[in-house]
């Protein structure tokens, strides 16, 4: 005789792997974070230059991890963002495009147009994260392959605003100084 599974079992074991999937997110910010503060702190702490290792660690991380399942990747990315659903070659060259800017932001080479780009395709991520999230359609994430299975969510939506915001201030200070 099979166990009856009742819906809050279900939902409990959900909560128990989404929390997991989060704890080890929240793991790979967290060594990106460490890496960016050592390299930012070799001649003294910069927060200009913590935002740019941090980013060329994050886009370099987070490009590779779609590369692991590009399959799945890039069946589901076009799901959520409105240029991959649009344009088939930006959909299957994304991942590498996030390598690209990692090593741009690692190098700190062609600021400006590297700052201008991430912004550009960020906000239009952003904008497609928050209308799915909106619609409600319980979307999984391809940001991270499938090595770190979480939602589209409010998470994915803070990511995509705070790269924006970073590369904002980065942008602005060439000019400002």
């Amino acid at each position: 005789m099979e166990p009856a599974y009742h819906s809050h079992d279900v939902a409990m074991v959900e909560s128990q792997t989404n929390k997991r999937e989060y704890l080890k997110f929240g793991g790979v910010l967290l060594v990106i974070a460490v890496c960016a503060t050592v390299m930012s702190t070799v001649l003294g702490f910069d927060w200009q230059e913590w935002m740019r290792w941090f980013m060329g660690g994050f886009f370099i991380i987070f490009g590779s991890f779609k590369l692991i399942r590009y399959e799945m990747f890039i069946t589901m990315f076009p799901i959520y963002d409105p240029l991959a659903r649009r344009f088939k070659l930006y959909n299957y060259a994304y991942p590498f495009i996030e390598l690209f800017l990692g090593f741009l932001y690692v190098a700190n080479l062609l600021e400006v147009p590297r700052d201008i780009v991430t912004i550009v395709l960020l906000s239009i991520g952003a904008y497609g994260v928050s209308h799915s999230i909106s619609s409600n359609k319980g979307i999984k994430c391809a940001c991270l392959g499938n090595i770190i299975k979480l939602p589209l969510s409010s998470v994915t939506l803070f990511e995509d605003v705070l790269m924006v915001a970073m590369a904002a201030i980065m942008l602005i200070s060439y000019f400002v100084v």
